[in-house]
């Protein structure tokens, strides 16, 4: 397989690395609590006009299986996606629905609430997917059907799990959504 084809994925999940790695060497010196309550997505901080965190949030993992599980999520659609969209655009809808996603946290979360993770951009990516497939005709073939009903069941049911935001997820998909029916 050609990495050149999906530069975009392996550059975010080589970002989202690094960043847990400084985190986790960090909190080896200090508290690594306040790298994290410094970036993450906490909707009070962002009202009071630390939009970054909106962004910066959406890099960061706290647990070695959170990072595992968004990025072997994120290099499966991005791989394909990647290399069907162009890199440019994929960047574009994955760097809107991590967006999308911090601003659903911001309104839709506890205000004192802290969200990380990069799985907002990864629902954008899933649902930027599923209008491809609605594009190509390909919702009505019932094995392609099945397996999409099937991922979306099983991300519904992780999406509904204590310490999981279904903000963020919502978010994400609904942006990502939105930006494929217009830009796919």
């Amino acid at each position: 397989m050609n990495y050149m084809n999906f530069p975009v994925t392996i550059t975010t999940i080589a970002f989202c690395a690094i960043i847990w790695a400084i985190q986790y060497f960090a909190s080896k010196k200090s508290n690594s609590q306040s790298i994290v309550y410094k970036y993450a997505l906490i909707p009070s901080a962002v009202k009071s006009g630390q939009y970054y965190r909106i962004v910066t949030s959406g890099f960061m993992h706290v647990r070695p299986y959170h990072i595992l599980m968004n990025c072997i999520a994120l290099y499966n659609l991005g791989s394909g996606l990647e290399s069907y969209l162009s890199s440019p655009i994929f960047a574009f809808i994955l760097l809107l629905s991590i967006i999308g996603s911090g601003i659903a946290c911001t309104y839709l979360s506890k205000q004192d609430s802290m969200t990380i993770g990069i799985s907002g951009g990864v629902f954008g990516l899933l649902a930027t997917y599923i209008v491809i497939l609605y594009k190509l005709n390909l919702l009505g073939n019932p094995d392609v059907y099945s397996d999409i009903v099937g991922v979306l069941v099983a991300n519904l049911i992780i999406s509904l799990m204590p310490g999981v935001s279904w903000q963020g997820h919502l978010g994400g998909f609904l942006t990502g959504l939105v930006i494929a029916f217009i830009l796919v």
